[in-house]
């Protein structure tokens, strides 16, 4: 996965990529909280968003819905259509999954860069500007290895 992150007008925009798999760029917006933050603040705050949006997808799903003929093309050129109805586990708790996304991180299953440059410090502060990016990149154990 691939995740980039450019702050626009005071809020962040997320782009995210699944290397590997014929899907678009996908941007979300996000806006930090004020003040000094840290590597692993800004890593926490990524978790909480995703954590949230999960969850209301999952409530989505949940429900039985008629789809539109704008529905039906999307879910073929995505290569699956949704009605909802059906059960999705529920996200982790949220400081669970942030424990998750840090331990990850330390242990070296995704590095993180901004603006090219690598960050491997949970605790040092990090200053992403309006033309700042910065990229995830999470590793995949290769077969045999």
């Amino acid at each position: 996965m691939r995740c980039n992150v450019r702050i626009e007008g005071g809020h962040v925009i997320v782009e995210t990529k699944v290397v590997g798999r014929p899907t678009e760029l996908v941007e979300r917006q996000l806006t930090l909280p004020s003040g000094a933050m840290t590597l692993g603040m800004l890593l926490a705050e990524l978790v909480r968003v995703e954590v949230d949006g999960y969850t209301r997808r999952r409530a989505d799903d949940r429900v039985l819905r008629v789809l539109t003929p704008a529905d039906l093309a999307r879910g073929l050129t995505a290569g699956r259509v949704a009605s909802g109805g059906r059960t999705v586990p529920a996200a982790p708790p949220l400081a669970e999954a942030v424990e998750r996304a840090l331990t990850a991180f330390a242990d070296g299953l995704y590095f993180v860069f901004l603006d090219g440059v690598p960050l491997d410090d949970l605790d040092a502060p990090v200053s992403p500007a309006p033309e700042s990016r910065l990229l995830l990149v999470r590793l995949v154990a290769l077969a045999g290895g």
